[in-house]
């Protein structure tokens, strides 16, 4: 009879299963957020993926199930291979990288492109999408497909008269098979990867080919369900916007596409050099690309004050009104009302003349304003924006009010704020001084918000992309880190890691197999972030990692199933990944509703089986191939 080595099992005690409690309750308002007034003293509490974890770590550390050390450790590290704050600053790093990229209209450009190299033939429109999107997912983010793509989509299939069932489940499928094939394709890859030390092209190595059979499968399955003509038709009538028209910044964007292609290569070649971690290697890149955004903010914000200083009074007029043509090619009436003369304490507040519609929580924007993924807006002098002729990077058209109110969008590592192209109603600007409301000014927000705004007037570019970054994920996945090395520390890691033992039987195809399809369900539960971090600490465990029948080639079964299961879980329902949650807000948005949880996990469960049996069949092939041939 085989020995086991020595467990580290502790007995489980009241400090457990509070520990236990509070990391669950964590999650379930991660995936459905809650908020509430508090009438009494004027505020509203929020309970979501930026507050809910960080209050459970202070509710285990006041009950003394968790000390100052047990924090220390989630934020630094055990020794255990993983660094939190390194792969937060790999994820920001590339993050704005990506962001930055997506500000200079590239992506809206690369999908007008597909639209208008497939012209009518929406056979080969699905196929260029497809591919599209598991490009720019590999390459970037899944989470820049979700967004940036669902926002299109949306009005493409609109304007052609589709049901959008067919590419919404084709765009996002993809963009999360895609992201399986490289190192920074999905932050739950990072966790796992620095966590056993896999460097950026020994990662690629192992899931280059399962990502291609993955899509592969995946667009086949696809055709096959969705080739009735009410989801698919031969014959389409697309939009006829000109895809140079959206591209806002192409200096920017072939910058950025250098400096990514540059990123990658980098990280390529310091993989056989031992001692670098990944996060040096795109932290100088992300700051490069800051360093352009801040030039071009300044360069161009010298080139406006430049000409208004020789054509503009130095006092504003009482009502201007401006024609400004959007890529679509209808122009839009813009009135400027002033009451008086502009100073440096005046905000301007954007008012829409659409009162009746309700408002995006992503965007602060109304439905008919994001059908396309451009925004066109005026160009003030002492505001200058990325621009091409008429049309003007993606910004925020928020008010005052709605700055803050970022909730869904900062899950994400890009999006696009979005407007109609057919938009004729005027959009009224009025200067308000903030020195007529002294006491709002004397509040901490408003003095905030009044530096916001005058960061933005003056640095565009920069502070855009800044307030697009995922800010709401830094304190979610550290709070995760601790709350997982909290269940360490009162025994529960150790139960599940000897309960994984008997998954494996020591058999490399079972244990793909069930740590595939374990973590994949686990997905729908935990959400797939905090699932990684888990199972991760799982696997490291002494109790699963050093047991006797665990040998080195179910080790790595382990490790690859964990992968495919993290990056597949966000197929099954629209709660299994953040960018599952962002994909249905957008759908609700745009009053698509053909794609509910239900249909969402219908369809899915015709295309996930086939597809996540595919992947993993192709990394037992690889590891019998590497360990026993």
């Amino acid at each position: 009879m085989e020995e086991a080595v020595e467990t580290t099992n502790s007995e489980l005690d009241s400090h457990s299963w509070v520990a236990l409690a509070i990391f669950l309750a964590a999650l379930v308002f991660v995936i459905r957020p809650v908020e509430f007034a508090l009438p009494k003293i004027g505020w509203r509490v929020y309970f979501n993926l930026a507050t809910a974890p960080p209050l459970g770590v202070l509710i285990l550390l006041a009950s003394h199930t968790i000390d100052w050390i047990n924090i220390r450790d989630g934020l630094l590290g055990n020794n255990m291979g993983v660094e939190p704050y390194a792969i937060m600053l790999l994820f920001y790093s590339l993050a704005y990288l990506c962001i930055s990229l997506d500000v200079t209209g590239l992506i809206q450009f690369c999908a007008f492109w597909v639209s208008k190299r497939a012209g009518n033939r929406g056979h080969t429109a699905f196929s260029l999408f497809f591919i599209m999107t598991s490009l720019i997912s590999g390459l970037a983010s899944n989470d820049v497909v979700v967004l940036t793509g669902t926002a299109f989509l949306s009005y493409f299939t609109r304007v052609s008269d589709i049901q959008p069932t067919a590419f919404l489940m084709s765009e996002f499928t993809s963009a999360n098979i895609a992201s399986m094939a490289l190192y920074i394709g999905n932050p739950t890859n990072v966790v796992v990867s620095e966590a056993f030390n896999m460097s950026f092209i020994t990662y690629s190595a192992w899931m280059l080919l399962p990502t291609f059979v993955g899509l592969a499968i995946a667009y086949l399955s696809l055709r096959f369900v969705f080739k009735s003509q009410k989801y698919l038709p031969r014959v389409i009538h697309p939009p006829d916007e000109e895809p140079k028209a959206v591209l806002v910044d192409p200096k920017g964007a072939i910058f950025g596409l250098i400096l990514l292609g540059a990123c990658l290569c980098t990280l390529i070649g310091t993989s056989f050099i031992h001692g670098v971690s990944v996060w040096m290697v795109t932290l100088p890149f992300a700051v490069l690309m800051l360093l352009r955004d801040l030039w071009y903010d300044l360069t161009n914000q010298w080139k406006n004050r430049r000409g208004s200083s020789s054509s503009l009074p130095m006092t504003k007029m009482n009502t201007t009104t401006m024609i400004i043509t959007p890529p679509g090619g209808v122009a839009r009436s813009i009135k400027i009302e002033e009451g008086k003369q502009s100073d440096d304490n005046d905000i301007i507040m954007i008012h829409d003349n659409h009162p009746n519609q309700e408002r995006d929580v992503i965007t602060g924007m109304t439905t008919e304003e994001q059908d396309l993924s451009i925004m066109t807006t005026i160009e003030i002098p002492e505001a200058p924006v990325r621009q091409r002729n008429n049309a003007t990077v993606p910004r925020s058209n928020n008010n005052i009010n709605d700055i803050h109110d970022y909730d869904e969008s900062d899950v994400a590592t890009a999006t696009s704020a979005t407007t109609s192209a057919t938009a004729t109603k005027p959009t009224t600007v009025t200067v308000v001084s903030t020195n007529n409301n002294n006491n709002n000014k004397n509040s901490l927000r408003d003095r905030f918000m009044h530096l916001l705004l005058k960061l933005r007037s003056r640095l565009p570019t920069m502070t855009t992309v800044l307030m697009r970054m995922p800010w709401k994920i830094l304190p979610f996945a550290l709070s995760m880190f601790i709350l997982v090395e909290a269940l360490s520390e009162v025994g529960w890691i150790g139960i599940c890691a000897t309960a994984m033992v008997s998954v494996a039987h020591n058999n490399y195809v079972a244990t793909a197999f069930g740590v595939m399809g374990i973590s994949l369900l686990a997905c729908q539960l935990l959400n797939n972030l905090p699932m990684t971090i888990l199972f991760t600490r799982i696997l490291q465990h002494p109790n699963f990692a050093q047991h006797v029948s665990i040998s080195d080639i179910v080790s790595q079964a382990a490790i690859l199933g964990l992968v495919i299961g993290s990056n597949l879980g966000a197929c099954l329902t629209l709660v299994g990944s953040l960018a599952g949650i962002m994909f249905e807000h957008i759908l609700k948005t745009k009053g698509i509703y053909t794609l509910g949880y239900f249909q969402f996990l219908k369809w899915n469960l015709l295309l996930l089986p086939l597809i996540a049996v595919g992947t993993t069949a192709v990394i037992i092939g690889e590891l019998w191939f590497i360990y026993l041939r």
